[in-house]
């Protein structure tokens, strides 16, 4: 399995950020993201935590628990199963989980920048 660091790592990358970058959006030190990533220092709770909700991944995930980021399977048992729908269905069901993601995504961010902007 793999470790903190790995995964880290992994998204940091993933989203084309350095580690620069990702001390300034969870506001540490670039150099505990180092740490963090080699694995020599154990991130606190609340990082764990931010970083499990700014990426959508679960803390089980970031912790090499498992390797599904999202932590849960699609069910599809709702109005008989996936047995009942046809590829296109199924295709637009997924598009509309997404998009609702994607939009409360969309207003959390915008929440903490107005948290940001009061302060």
């Amino acid at each position: 399995m793999a470790t903190f660091g790995q995964r880290l790592r992994e998204i940091r990358t993933a989203h084309n950020l350095t580690q620069k970058d990702f001390a300034k959006i969870f506001k540490v030190s670039e150099s505990a993201i180092g740490m963090y990533e080699r694995d020599e220092r154990e991130p606190s709770i609340k990082f764990t935590n931010e970083v499990a909700d700014q990426f959508e991944v679960t803390i089980d995930y970031l912790h090499g628990r498992t390797d599904n980021p999202k932590g849960y399977e699609t069910n599809m048992s709702f109005f008989g199963g996936p047995e009942k729908y046809t590829p296109d269905e199924i295709a637009e069901m997924e598009a509309a989980l997404e998009r609702y993601r994607a939009m409360k995504r969309r207003a959390a961010e915008e929440a903490a920048k107005e948290r940001e902007a009061d302060k």
